[in-house]
């Protein structure tokens, strides 16, 4: 849908000419295009050629009556959400408003019909069709900035990159080749540049990931997370190997979603878990499932630091952190990460906390609703 108003449609069904130029009459002044149609055979021609806001629909006609006519249009994708009045001059009785509704009516006019009513309720649908045209275009709008902005966060994540090799490089190369020569403030300015260059690049490449992701169709397999999780944790052990951590994970827990995704969630989850629980001597991490109104519900947990519940909220968003960087390393888009994977699997994040007593982040996948088709881009 472009950026312009539609002018709204109407379509007037009636095998009675003079019936349909009295419609037309008292529908004039509403400023829609009215359409006509002489027959129910037309009527579904007329429905396959462009949009309505609504269809006037006369029960009584020869050949194919309006419930007829009702129950094609609702067989199909392509008519099924045009809105239904039905017309008639026979008396209201509940058997004939029961099948009117059962194929598909939303409304009754009564002949003779009161121009006043006619109008109210016509305008109603009119109305209805713009809002909804309003709506689409101000999504529309909204993808389309969003995906402006994810190019714009490629493009300068990935130039930005450029300058920082240098900057990285030679600040090394004066402290291997020149240290001697230098004093300890020089030194320690030289080691500054470069903790601020790799910090930045940190920052870069977790903005490309997240970028990325964006960009990533959802391909769902049957994904075993306690392998997953059990491998981030033994890998993270390996670089770490004086912590006293123990880790626990329930078995078997499998999901439906994309392996790749969902090893990002368990790695950022569990590597937070990791570092948040550092300063203690001895830490306990655990990883399961449990379940609420028979949903799945994923979870790791922590026994390290926590934090203000109230601040829940912001941990989702990017680069916003609780700690300081001299605490805690990290670029505070991790979280932003696991938030918009999740969302491609249509599930949820959340995380429970308290101040010294660790945190819960746990989170639902519902894969199947979620895959979109298409190759996977990179």
């Amino acid at each position: 849908m472009g950026d312009t108003v539609t002018t709204p449609s109407v379509l007037l069904v009636d095998d009675v000419d003079a019936n349909l130029m009295a419609l037309e009459a008292q529908l004039t002044s509403l400023g829609c295009e009215l359409v006509r149609a002489s027959s129910g055979n037309e009527a579904l021609r007329q429905l396959l050629k462009r949009e309505y806001a609504v269809m006037l629909l006369d029960v009584q006609m020869p050949e194919m009556d309006g419930y007829e006519v009702a129950s094609y249009a609702r067989d199909n994708p392509a008519t099924r959400d045009v809105p239904i009045i039905f017309v008639t001059a026979t008396l209201e009785t509940e058997e004939k408003m029961l099948r009117g509704y059962g194929a598909g009516a939303v409304d009754f006019l009564f002949k003779p019909i009161n121009p006043h009513i006619l109008r109210s309720k016509v305008r109603v649908f009119l109305d209805l069709y713009l809002g909804r045209q309003r709506l689409e275009r101000e999504v529309e709008a909204h993808r389309r900035t969003l995906a402006e902005l994810d190019a714009f966060n490629y493009s300068v994540s990935h130039d930005l990159r450029a300058p920082l090799r240098p900057l990285d490089g030679f600040s090394q190369a004066l402290l291997e080749d020149y240290g001697d020569k230098l004093d300890d403030t020089a030194r320690d300015y030289l080691k500054r540049i470069r903790m601020g260059a790799q910090r930045m690049g940190d920052l870069i490449d977790d903005l490309l990931r997240l970028s990325r992701i964006s960009r990533v169709s959802v391909r769902a397999e049957t994904v075993d997370l306690s392998e997953i999780a059990t491998s981030i944790v033994a890998e993270t052990r390996r670089d770490d190997p004086a912590r006293n951590v123990e880790f626990v994970a329930e078995p078997n827990v499998r999901a439906q979603g994309d392996a790749g995704l969902l090893r990002i969630v368990m790695e950022n989850l569990l590597r937070n878990a990791w570092k948040f629980s550092a300063k203690k001597a001895a830490c306990r991490i655990e990883f399961g499932t449990r379940t609420e109104q028979d949903e799945t519900i994923y979870f790791v947990k922590d026994d390290g630091v926590g934090f203000d519940p109230e601040l829940a909220s912001r941990l989702f968003q990017p680069f916003q952190r609780l700690h300081t960087v001299a605490e805690f390393d990290g670029t505070g888009i991790g979280l932003a990460i696991v938030h918009r994977v999740i969302g491609h699997h249509n599930g949820r994040v959340w995380v429970q906390a308290r101040p010294g007593d660790g945190a819960t982040f746990s989170f639902t996948l519902h894969a199947d609703a979620a895959e979109r088709p298409g190759d996977r881009k990179t």
